[in-house]
């Protein structure tokens, strides 16, 4: 990790934790249906995400700007969603997302971080 970023690695840090709980929380279910069955393992995969979310809140815009791999803006807006319209959340896109973006996600932070 360059100086620049060492300011906020914790951020940083705590997204690539949240979403590698949310990864190793879903690693057993082949299916939607699997997942959709399982309130305690959706209810850490909202709060991971909110994590996520919170996280890019505290990494400056600059930074975002420079690694534009990484869809901050996404990741907070899904935060802002389950926080605030959390009767709304809709199981299957959270499902959707961790099946087509969330390695590819945690490559791209890794990569950002130095870490591959």
């Amino acid at each position: 990790m360059n100086s620049t970023s060492a300011r906020y690695d914790f951020f940083l840090d705590s997204m690539l934790l949240a979403m590698r709980k949310i990864r190793a929380y879903t690693a057993e279910f082949k299916s939607f249906s699997q997942f959709n069955q399982d309130e305690l393992v959706k209810d850490a995969v909202i709060r991971n995400f909110e994590i996520m979310g919170e996280s890019v809140k505290h990494i400056p815009f600059s930074f975002q700007r420079k690694h534009k791999q990484l869809p901050w803006n996404h990741i907070l807006a899904l935060r802002n969603f389950v926080v605030h319209e959390f009767f709304d959340v809709d199981d299957e896109v959270l499902w959707e997302i961790i099946q087509t973006d969330l390695t590819r996600n945690i490559s791209d932070l890794e990569e950002i971080m130095g870490r591959r």
